[in-house]
């Protein structure tokens, strides 16, 4: 079965005391309050959340990991879903709090410079942030069900290309698709200027 992607807002039902982050250092749960984001558990799992309100343009994280390529994330098996296209053959395996951003068909941030979270409408304190996955992939191979549960659900996550003109537009309009998928200018190839032999007349 596909992997499946749910992305909730303001009025979803998290527990409080939930809302933890396992750290690294010491490997306990410790409450985020201090910061701005907090990974929180929600009804299909883990998510990162606002901890405060966060304006649009304003930005969120910036997503890290190690670089690894097209076999690699094949080699990560079910974590897959872990890795952050940013080039053709080039992925990032995507650190925390990173890989627990969700997918929403109606979302409420963006990546810029194939790294850079940004909001792109007002986020709430607790308010989940997710961005659309299909605006960083193009390779042709892996989908999710999606379960955002917004109007706009397509029911399956693909790559950029498989997106209706219009999306694709509005999501290039507002900066937040990966350089890798954006048109390029035509290049004009140079020419040199034409040299004639001097005649007289």
């Amino acid at each position: 079965s596909l992997p499946v992607a749910r992305c909730y807002g303001k009025n979803s039902s998290i527990p409080r005391d939930d809302l933890a982050v396992l750290t690294r250092r010491s490997g306990r749960r410790e409450p985020m309050e201090a910061r701005d984001l907090y990974i929180g558990n929600g009804p299909k799992g883990l998510g990162v959340y606002a901890g405060r309100t966060i304006l649009p343009g304003e930005r969120i994280l910036t997503f890290t990991g190690p670089l690894i390529d097209f076999v690699g994330t094949l080699a990560l098996g079910e974590r897959e879903g872990d890795a952050l296209q940013i080039g053709l053959d080039l992925y990032i395996y995507l650190d925390q709090p990173g890989r627990y951003v969700n997918h929403s068909c109606r979302p409420n941030a963006g990546i810029v410079e194939d790294r850079i979270l940004v909001a792109l409408s007002p986020i709430f304190p607790d308010d989940e942030i997710c961005y659309d996955y299909s605006t960083t992939m193009k390779e042709d191979h892996w989908t999710m069900a999606c379960l955002c549960g917004s109007p706009a659900c397509r029911r399956e996550i693909r790559d950029f290309t498989t997106l209706s003109p219009d999306l694709q537009q509005w999501y290039l309009g507002q900066g937040i698709v990966q350089r890798f998928l954006t048109p390029q200018p035509a290049t004009v190839p140079h020419v040199q200027p034409l040299s004639l032999p001097e005649v007289s007349i």
